[in-house]
């Protein structure tokens, strides 16, 4: 049975991946673009446990893959992600971050993100240009980390 508070969090999740598809594709630096979904995965690392959020994390990649035509790869790299940081993410939730801080541990888990993203990839040949990976690991990278920072900022629980 779904409790509530999972299902809200379901709903809240499909929010982001609209945003993700709707707004933050079109709003591209160098052809890279910021990844809302995964910043949502990252924060439900600090708030709930390995499974709820293995299970979220997959759903909402699947979700993302299907409207982005993907197919499996936002999946399995979200979720091999929670798998891998979920017990280094949800130790430090207690702590109380500077905003480098923030910016460092989002771009360290974003590249982590796209490492595993641009691998996987590679296998199905979807990328076949060097400058994907410029494009891909450092400017999609940094410009995660940059929103991510700035939700950190403007975010409204202490």
């Amino acid at each position: 049975m779904i409790r509530s508070e999972n299902f809200r969090l379901l709903l809240i999740g499909f929010g982001f991946v609209a945003i993700q598809v709707i707004l933050l594709r079109h709003l591209q630096i160098y052809d890279a673009e910021s990844d809302l979904v995964l910043l949502f995965v990252l924060w439900l690392c600090t708030k709930k446990d390995r499974t709820t959020t293995l299970l979220i994390a997959g759903f909402l990649g699947l979700l993302q893959d299907s409207l982005t035509d993907l197919w499996g790869l936002n999946m399995f790299s979200k979720t091999l992600l929670v798998f891998v940081l979920h017990g280094f993410l949800n130790r430090t939730s207690e702590n109380s971050f500077l905003i480098w801080q923030v910016f460092l541990i989002v771009s360290g888990a974003a590249f982590l993100h796209n490492i595993i993203f641009y691998f996987v990839s590679s296998f199905s040949g979807v990328y076949a240009s060097e400058f994907v990976v410029f494009s891909l690991l450092i400017v999609s990278t940094l410009y995660t980390a940059a929103l991510g920072s700035f939700l950190h900022l403007v975010r409204t629980d202490n």
